[in-house]
């Protein structure tokens, strides 16, 4: 269960384009605390901050199930990991 945590994580701070000490700095918490947290036992209440500072549910952040592929949009491959990398890849071609 963490290493989903762990991906989808990091996977939605790549989406937003944040690195993990900036979660952690939004937060209010060392880097090395959020690293032992999502790579170890969390809890509830750290996995909820860990949500509610990236803008996603608790569930998103445990979801294994997620679309990942690759689109062909203009003669460019996007590779998307997620239904919203893929909507922003969408709203980008806009």
């Amino acid at each position: 269960m963490e290493k989903v945590l762990a991906e989808n994580v990091k996977r939605i701070c790549k989406a937003q384009g944040k690195q993990l000490k900036d979660l952690a700095k939004e937060m209010g918490i060392d880097p090395a605390s959020l690293t032992r947290a999502i790579y170890g036992n969390a809890r509830l209440d750290t996995i909820e901050r860990i949500a509610s500072a990236l803008g996603v549910s608790v569930k998103s952040l445990f979801d294994d199930n997620e679309v990942e592929g690759f689109i062909k949009v203009r003669g460019k491959i996007h590779q998307f990991h997620s239904l919203m990398e893929l909507n922003e890849i969408y709203n980008k071609m806009l």
